[in-house]
Formats: C-alpha cells, structure tokens, sequence
C-alpha cells in the first residue's frame, strides 16, 4: 500500500533549512561537522533530500544546485 506524503509548506521547510535555492522548491542547511568540515543538505517539499560533504560550503551548495538543476526529475 502506498502511504501518501503531504508536502510542507515554505515556513516549515525554512525552519530546518534557512536558505532558499536557486532552484525552485528546494531549500538548504549548511552545518559545519568539525573544524573546516561542512555537510550541506538541501530538501524539497516532499521530503527528498541531496546531500554533500567538504571543507567550502560555497562550492558545495554550487554543485549541489548544479546537480538538482541537471535532474529534472528532482525540481
């Protein structure tokens, strides 16, 4: 059986992950891990989520948005 997922609103996913994206729906977390460590997360309103890891937050959102921006399935 299909469970069905009721997407969040704009306000609930700006709680969690306070930068919008360049790419419509989703939204972004940057969390430093450790010293110079960086995980930078980005969510849409369905629950799916991507993902990277490294030392220049900057560039990690870059590719990050770079990669949603090539899947079209995922915007």
């Amino acid at each position: 059986m299909k469970k069905l997922i009721t997407p969040k609103t704009d306000a609930e996913l700006l709680k969690t992950h306070p930068i919008t994206s360049k790419i419509k729906g989703w939204f972004i977390k940057v969390a430093e891990t450790s010293n110079n460590a960086f995980i930078v997360e980005a969510i849409d309103r369905y629950g799916r989520s991507v993902s990277k890891r490294g030392n220049d937050p900057i560039i990690l959102q870059r590719e990050i948005e770079n990669d949603l921006y090539n899947f079209p399935s995922l915007r």
